[in-house]
């Protein structure tokens, strides 16, 4: 139960919403994520790390860069809920 409320917490977070919802049109760089979200960035990291220890999100490394992209498939679900589509 508690691992389906994480969707949740995450989507009732602004800041967690909004990298889920830059994420839901493909994979992002993390260099890419505070501009577009609008934050510092070691704010978008707190909250991309909090994001991948719900498994929510992945990451993999490109050279220097590491990139992230959703996991949880329901997280597409739950943003179309929200009116959010791919």
């Amino acid at each position: 139960m508690k691992e389906k409320l994480t969707i949740f917490r995450a989507l009732g977070e602004e800041t967690k919403f909004r990298i889920l919802k830059a994420l839901i049109h493909g994979e992002k760089c993390a260099c890419e994520l505070p501009e577009i979200i609008k934050k510092t960035q070691s704010n978008t990291s707190m909250h991309l790390a909090k994001l991948q220890d719900w498994r929510l999100i992945s990451s993999k490394r490109e050279g220097k860069k590491i990139i992230y992209s959703i996991k949880d498939k329901r997280v597409y679900g739950a943003l179309r809920i929200v009116g959010i589509k791919k």
